[in-house]
């Protein structure tokens, strides 16, 4: 069947031709062969016979035609090699081919009249050098200099058609030769020069919003803005009907780039001009656009849209919830004009503070969402949450129902002869009445044999609010013959009891005398005195067992001293040396300054050290301190982390350790301050810097600019920065205050230097057999010079209200950055260390975000991490970066990189110039410690900033959200 088909295919060519295929004649005489060898200085002559016109095709120079179908060449030369077809002159399909050598010893490729080859990115070039020797192999590319070609250069070498470069880049401009080897001797040719042109990029296109609401009448104007490297171009506007617009042009330069600021004005919109309106902007070569959304409406509105998540989920308004759960209740407000007011009225308005309000708008577009956060709720807080919006025309609001699962709660009275039983809860609870001979301590458990099912009626009672049933039950007392009754009340939630005692005593049957009676009465009481003590025995137990699993300050990084397989022995930091001489400081000698961060057991104060270094300077520094309620473990704990901190030793990517106060008062750790704060929050307040960045073109200023480079881009001003630092040594630090820090453009360099200089401090804790344990982006601190130190919160951090530690066994832990080793088995290595930087990885790359969104960590969770789930590549990663991350990945520890591979991996994704000076930088840092933080406290500081030392003593604890400690 499919040679029939291929007949087919071929028919249409041949009866529409009806021809044979030309023939070639070497001299007159029939070929039986396609290539020919022939000497220099012969005579030759090549006909063409065919059954119409025919032509010749031959990239030879130097032939002479005696007519269309002959060709004369009366003295062969080297360069008279190649390839020469005849085919029909209407049918080009038809043809024949003979290739011809002229092999010359002295010349062993033909020559080209072109040397100098200028083509434009991308395209494709032909070196015709073709070998005069038919038995020459290797025919390939040099570099004219005897280096290698670029690597990614691809080319394809013929000896018939000479070297075809294809995909053009700049990078590859240069000088080459063709090789080829003769008798096993390499023989080059001629020198081609390749000068590559860049490719004009398109114009990079950009509006700040992607909506934009009108009501009918008002004026519009949307301003768009475009920079190209082609000074040709154009920028237009167009509706959804492909309709021009008119716009008013503002052009600027800067370097070898065209600034373009296009404004489209429209001074009174109608509703038919509801649509999309399209920015493009073009050059020579390409084009780009931008589209944004306009909505004209006839009058003001404001929409809310009420969204209520729970466990990682979404809900609709109303949600039963159980108590201490975390809600946050969230509303997206689509207004036009924008709201002038909101607010929030909750059941617990006399103090509604306890509540964590945030609003923002959402990213390009004019909407906003304001969220309250409710942390561990509790049933009294059952109720109606009613967020309202107003603006000069228009007021709404939106409700959220919120009930919470509630045990039941019981009261007893006796009133007229009438026990009456009151219970609360949600869901609504049912009552029952028993009665027992003998008291018991826990709800419904009377002895089944002696005790009596009650019956009584009951009825639901008018709430004060839906959220809060109640019901009531009513016994008559001439109804109880027993001496215990017993009100228990039951819901899905739990059951509650309370009990009443009747003293009353009725008389003895006849049958049993006084004695008897008085027996048992005795024997009662005693039961219920027993029964009470034990009860408050247990709630003894429980006091102490909570008092012990109160957390505990520690430090997370532990020192392996040996290991069997999976099994560590740890380094007990207590018995560590402490070098009194090298590491004690004068307590004196330190200014106190603001709170930096504080948590559970302590806090972490910015400092002024003075005489730190042999110069006797002023240093600005971090000092850690616990509370003055500090248990005496929470001390050891301290001192622990301060011999392991000075047994590491110090390395420029870690939070080094400058000094310490052990004598004569609290102790007090020194370290170096972190300007910038933790990585995490750097990365998010940066993150439109970031999308900026990627908006303009590389060029070739210096790639670490953020050591060198002092710009004035516009940003947003973090409300925790600190003032202004001069004095620096060696030009190596830069201020951490002002504009001028914050609007420092943040690019895909800087998020690789970070990742580098991560890896290089996590080599160095390898390198002393220190495992981190807890190696995420809120556990790295950023200095000044924008250097990433890595740290381990154990004081700065309250981990019982922080939603990335997670409850598992009888402990909080970090789940979402864990390896399933650590998860499951409980093992801690530096290969689970490195699985918890590729996570970190994925925090920088996402510029922040938590790792696994919208996943919550449940069975569902541990399944996931189980079957070997990866979280999908981050916006800003490049391939080689996330190929890097599911390397930390992988399930089995054994395969998972080391971090001084993981150094090599990423070291080559930085620019060679950019890669050199990093370490140059790393180099001088390293030999700066510990005085390159030495400033001039007074030239950094305002006046009406400063406080006394006593002053900041008296402080209340502050939680600062961009700076904590390790």
């Amino acid at each position: 069947m499919l040679p029939f088909a291929l007949l087919l295919a071929l028919l249409p060519f041949t009866v529409r031709a009806g021809l044979d295929v030309p023939e070639i004649r070497l001299n007159s005489s029939m070929l039986k062969k396609t290539e020919v060898v022939l000497l220099p200085g012969t005579h030759f002559s090549l006909s063409c016979l065919g059954q119409a016109k025919v032509v010749w095709r031959t990239r030879v120079n130097n032939i002479i035609r005696k007519s269309r179908n002959i060709l004369t060449v009366n003295s062969a030369t080297a360069d008279h090699t190649g390839t020469y077809r005849c085919s029909y002159e209407n049918h080009t399909e038809l043809f024949s081919e003979l290739h011809i050598f002229v092999k010359d010893p002295a010349k062993f490729f033909t020559r080209s009249l072109t040397r100098v080859i200028v083509e434009r990115e991308g395209s494709s070039c032909l070196l015709d050098c073709r070998p005069t020797d038919p038995k020459a192999t290797a025919f390939s590319l040099r570099s004219a200099d005897g280096s290698p070609v670029h690597p990614k250069l691809n080319y394809t070498a013929d000896p018939r058609q000479g070297i075809l470069i294809r995909d053009l880049q700049p990078s590859y401009s240069g000088d080459y030769t063709c090789s080829v080897s003769v008798n096993e001797t390499e023989r080059l040719s001629t020198v081609y020069s390749i000068v590559v042109q860049e490719r004009v990029r398109p114009p990079s296109v950009f509006i700040e919003m992607d909506e934009y609401v009108r009501i009918a009448g008002e004026t519009l104007q949307i301003t768009c803005y475009t920079m190209n490297q082609d000074h040709t171009y154009v920028v237009t506007w167009h509706d959804s009907s492909n309709k021009m617009l008119n716009g008013t042009e503002t052009v600027s330069r800067s370097q070898d780039l065209v600034h373009i600021k296009s404004v489209l004005t429209i001074p009174e919109v109608s509703v038919s001009d509801t649509g999309n309106l399209t920015c493009t902007g073009r050059n020579r070569y390409e084009e780009n656009s931008s589209t944004i959304s306009l909505t004209v409406v006839d009058k003001p509105y404001i929409h809310l849209t009420p969204v209520l998540k729970l466990r990682g989920r979404q809900f609709g308004a109303d949600v039963d919830v159980m108590e201490g759960e975390l809600l946050e209740l969230s509303v997206e407000i689509d207004a036009h004009p924008p709201i002038q007011e909101k607010w929030w009225s909750t059941p617990r308005t006399q103090n509604t503070s306890i509540y964590e309000e945030n609003f923002y708008r959402i990213h390009r577009s004019y909407r906003n969402v304001t969220s309250l956060l409710l942390r561990g709720i509790r049933a009294d807080e059952s109720g109606q949450y009613i967020f309202s919006a107003r603006s000069s025309s228009v007021n709404v609001s939106t409700r959220f129902k919120i009930h919470v699962y509630q045990k039941p709660s019981v009261v007893v009275k006796m009133k007229n002869g009438t026990l009456t039983c009151i219970s609360t809860g949600f869901p609504k609870p049912t009552i029952r009445w028993q009665q027992c001979e003998e008291f018991q301590s826990t709800c419904g458990q009377c002895n089944s044999s002696h005790s009596v099912d009650l019956l009584a009626k009951q009825l639901t009672l008018e709430p004060m609010d839906e959220f809060r049933p109640m019901v009531e039950s009513v016994l008559s007392k001439s109804n109880v013959t027993g001496n215990i009754v017993e009100c228990v009340a039951v819901n899905s939630v739990g059951e509650s009891c309370e009990t009443y005692i009747n003293y009353f005593i009725p008389k003895p049957y006849p049958n049993k005398t006084l004695e008897e009676w008085g027996s048992k009465m005795f024997t009662t009481l005693l039961s219920g005195g027993s029964v009470i003590t034990a009860l408050l025995l247990v709630l003894l137990g429980i006091c102490v067992y909570k008092c012990k699993q109160k957390p505990r300050y520690e430090i997370r990084w532990k020192i392996i001293e040996a290991n069997d397989g999976n099994n560590y022995t740890y380094i007990d930091p207590t018995q560590l040396p402490y070098n009194n001489t090298r590491w004690e400081f004068p307590r004196d000698r330190l200014t106190f300054g603001q709170v930096l961060g504080a948590g559970a057991f302590g806090k972490v104060v910015e400092a002024a050290a003075y005489g730190l270094d042999k110069d006797e300077h002023v240093t600005r520094v971090a000092v850690k301190m616990l509370k003055s309620s500090a248990l005496s473990e929470e001390k050891e704990a301290l001192m622990s982390e301060l011999k392991i901190l000075s047994h590491l030793g110090q390395h420029a990517n870690i939070v080094n350790l400058l000094g310490a106060c052990t004598q004569g008062g609290p102790v007090l750790l020194i370290t170096e301050y972190c300007c910038h704060g933790d990585l995490l929050n750097f990365l998010r307040r940066r993150a439109e810097l970031f999308f900026s960045s990627v908006l303009q073109e590389p060029g070739s200023p210096n790639i670490y600019k953020n050591l060198s480079d002092h710009r004035s881009q516009i940003g947003r001003h973090s409300v925790n920065s600190y003032q202004d630092m001069s004095g620096v040594k060696d030009g190596l630090q830069k201020s951490c205050g002002g504009e001028e820090v914050d609007a420092q453009m943040l690019d895909l360099d800087d998020l690789v230097r970070f990742s580098t200089q991560v890896a290089q401090g996590l080599e160095f804790l390898a390198s002393k057999n220190c495992i981190h344990r807890d190696v995420a982006a809120r556990n790295v601190l950023v200095t000044d010079c924008f250097v990433a130190k890595i740290c381990d919160f154990g004081l700065a951090r309250d981990i019982m209200n922080d939603l990335n530690y997670v409850v598992r066994g009888n402990a909080r832990l970090p789940v979402k950055w864990m390896s399933p080793e650590s998860i499951f088995e409980c093992i801690y290595t530096v290969q689970s260390d490195v699985w918890s930087y590729g996570i970190l990885l994925w925090e920088i790359f996402s510029l922040g975000r938590s790792p696994y969104p919208d996943v919550a960590v449940d069975a569902r969770f541990y399944k996931m991490i189980k079957a070997g789930y990866h979280m999908a590549q981050p916006d800003f990663a490049p391939p080689e970066m996330y190929t890097i991350m599911k390397k930390c990945w992988s399930l089995e520890p054994t395969l998972r990189p080391t971090f001084g591979k993981i150094v090599q991996l990423i070291a080559k994704l930085l620019p060679e110039s950019s890669d050199q000076q990093y370490k140059n930088v790393q180099q001088e840092l390293q030999q700066k410690l510990p005085s390159m933080q030495h400033v001039s406290l007074k030239a950094c500081e305002d006046p009406s900033d400063r406080t006394t030392s006593q002053e900041e003593e008296q402080q209340p604890l502050m939680q600062l959200n961009n700076y904590q400690l390790c």
